[in-house]
Formats: structure tokens, C-alpha cells, sequence
């Protein structure tokens, strides 16, 4: 039977911007949960999230929910999933667990529990099991298990959806794409602005950006995913579907958008990053320490993301420096949004706090702020 819903998951407090982006991009009939939302299961709506949202963190797709009182039923019922129509003993599995109860205290305990179901069921009917790939598998699962009750899905995005697929490195405590794209959306940036990151690192904002305002779909650097092991999966449906989207891109050379960073290795990855995804016409990257940072032109908005926490000991200088640029290179800027884990960094840019955004990175609790001049 055909699970009725898929559910799209995302980071904490992301769940009222996801589901607005997904009605943007045609998805109807959704329902709010915590950290996601359920939308219906059809193979174009399994499409659309993947390959265009920008906030999705994965795409599930439930094959079994189940009263769970004990180690015994999930294992029983996870022998009941016909898993020959989703792989065989050629593929390789790897199993994310999220599992809250008394009688399975470790989540991997849960995972290897549903392994040996899987690998039973296979090797019943093929005489050999698949193996298990953590890093690269072919076919990627999902066990959640809350108050008794347990879902196994088979997880439709593969690798989850903040890799993007043009990254080679990051820079120390680096943004994921999903929650920079989430910080650019909130800050109200549409393309149409020019765009400031003074604090560029690896340039996951400014890419973020570039593909915002290119209209470059958020899939559209990854060549592997989860749903190509779907039963009703078909390539040229699929690449149908994807060459839509692609020829919606468009090219945008103003260099709207300006990076910049003191650290000289951040400004060679960023480089790196720029020509990899072919956005290097539509950035400008000056290597530059904040206090000596000047501008050709003035942005009309700022979204960055300061040393704070672990990287540098966030020294309060490089607050008052920012606050400095800001009230002096950005005269058309009405505030700039930053992201950090700690209001005294704030107080000491001297710029006036309109609001705040809670959000979690790098196992941080942090504030978005939009402070202004």
C-alpha cells in the first residue's frame, strides 16, 4: 500500500519558512510538524523538494509505521517491508536513527536492529546481503521511534540536502548551504539587492545568493540521489523534469553581490567555490580584514556570520570593527543581519537591535539579529 504522505524535515525554527517555500514551488495540501512538514506522496512532489527547495534538510518517505513496544516488534515489522523493491544484495545501506525509548537506549542499537532485518529478508530471497556503506550508500534509511511509535523510511534526498554538491572545504564551524539560505531569505534577499558578507569564509552565503538571484535550482550541483532506487523511478521523467527547471536559470553579471575576508586561505576555498560553480561573474571577493575593508559601491543589505564561540574567541574588536564599517562603507544599508551565539558581541557594534531569530548552529544555540546603523 502506497504510504499517503512524505514528510519533509529541516532544521529547528526553519519549519514556517520551509512550508511557505514549498507552497511558492506548487506543493499544496501540507501540514505543519515539528521540524518539517508532510506533504503528499507523489513522485513530482519527491522531485520538486528535492531538487528545488533550499531549506529541506532531507525527503522522507515512510515504508512502515508501527506500534513499537520492543526490540522484537521492530524487528518483526521491519521484516515486512518489501525491501527487494527498493534494493538488492548488490546495493549498500546506511541507516540514520533517531529513536526515543526505554527498551532501545542507543539509536544504533535501533539501525542494527533494522540492518539484520533487511539483510535477513535479502539474503531469504537472494542468498547474499547487501552491505553497509556509511560514507557513499546506494540506498539511504531512516528509523525514527518516538513515545512507542516507530517509522522506517526510505530517505528520497540520499545525502541530506545542505550538501549541495560544489563544496570541496569549509572554513572552521562553516554554515550549512540550508541554513544560510534560510538567513538570506529571512533578511528579505530576493537577488535584486546588493548583498554584503564581509565575513565571506568559504562563501556559503554568497553562493546561496548567486543561486538565488541566477534562479539556479538548490539540486542543481548533485548527482546522486535517493530516489533513483524508487520503484516508479524513471530517468527521462526525471531528467524531463530537471532540464524544466535548468533552462529557468538566467545570467546575472552585475556582481550584486560582494564578499570579503581577512583570512587568505578562506578567500582561495571561496575562490575556489566561485569558479566551481561557475558564479565567479556574479561575485566580487576582496581578501580584506574588516577594519580596512572598503567598498566600490554600497550595499543595500548585509547578512554575515562573525567569528563567535570557538572560532578566534570571537574578540570583541572585530564587533566594534563591524559596527565601524557598517556606519561608515553602508550608508544605504537600513540594517544588516548577523548571525552569533552571544548578545555582549552585539552590544559592542554599537548598532541598535530590531530583532531576533533563534536558530541552532555547530551545536550552538545562536540569534540571528537584525541590528541597525
Amino acid at each position: 500500500m502506497k504510504p499517503p504522505h512524505l514528510f519533509i524535515s529541516c532544521a529547528d525554527h526553519l519549519e514556517t519558512l520551509l512550508i511557505e517555500e514549498l507552497k511558492s514551488v506548487g506543493l499544496v495540501d501540507l501540514k505543519l510538524d515539528f521540524r518539517g512538514v508532510w506533504v503528499p506522496n507523489t513522485i513530482e512532489n519527491i522531485y520538486t523538494t528535492n531538487y528545488l527547495s533550499r531549506l529541506a534538510t532531507r525527503v522522507l518517505l515512510p515504508l512502515a509505521q508501527f506500534a513499537c513496544p520492543d526490540t522484537e516488534t521492530l524487528y518483526n515489522e521491519a521484516k515486512k517491508i518489501p525491501w527487494l523493491d527498493y534494493l538488492d544484495e548488490t546495493k549498500t545501506i546506511a541507516i540514520d536513527a533517531n529513536i526515543h525509548h526505554p527498551q532501545i537506549r542507543h539509536s544504533l542499537y535501533g539501525a542494527q536492529l533494522l540492518k539484520d532485518a533487511i539483510c535477513d529478508v535479502v539474503r531469504e530471497k537472494k542468498g547474499a546481503r547487501p552491505s553497509v556503506d556509511v560514507k557513499n550508500p546506494d540506498v539511504q534509511l531512516n528509523v525514527f521511534i518516538h513515545k512507542n511509535r516507530a517509522t522506517i523510511s526510505l530517505d528520497t534526498s540520499g545525502a541530506p540536502l545542505y550538501k549541495r554538491g560544489w563544496k570541496e572545504g569549509n572554513v572552521d564551524a562553516g554554515l550549512p548551504e540550508t541554513l544560510a539560505a534560510a538567513i538570506l531569505l529571512r533578511a528579505g534577499y530576493s537577488g535584486r539587492e546588493i548583498l554584503c558578507d564581509p565575513f565571506c569564509g568559504s562563501g556559503t552565503f554568497l553562493i546561496e545568493a548567486a543561486s538565488i538571484a541566477t534562479q539556479t535550482p538548490a539540486g542543481y550541483f548533485r548527482k546522486k540521489w535517493g530516489f533513483f532506487h524508487l520503484p516508479n523511478f524513471k530517468a527521462n521523467e526525471w531528467e524531463e523534469f530537471k532540464n524544466h527547471w535548468d533552462q529557468k536559470k538566467r545570467p546575472v553579471s552585475l556582481r550584486n553581490i560582494i564578499g570579503a575576508d581577512g583570512d587568505a586561505k578562506a578567500i582561495i576555498l571561496c575562490r575556489e567555490h566561485l569558479y566551481k560553480t561557475g558564479f565567479e561573474k556574479e561575485v566580487l571577493l576582496l581578501h580584506s580584514p574588516i577594519s580596512k575593508l572598503t567598498l566600490p559601491r554600497s550595499p543595500t543589505l548585509v547578512v554575515t556570520d562573525p567569528p563567535f564561540g570557538k572560532r578566534m574567541h570571537a574578540p570583541t574588536q572585530i564587533y566594534q570593527d563591524l559596527g565601524q564599517f557598517l556606519r561608515h562603507q553602508c550608508p544605504a544599508t537600513p540594517w544588516a543581519h548577523l548571525l552569533t551565539s552571544s548578545f555582549h558581541l552585539v552590544k559592542a557594534t554599537r548598532c541598535s537591535v530590531m530583532s531576533e531569530w533563534p536558530l541552532h548552529h555547530g551545536g550552538l544555540n545562536v540569534c540571528l539579529y537584525q541590528i541597525k546603523n
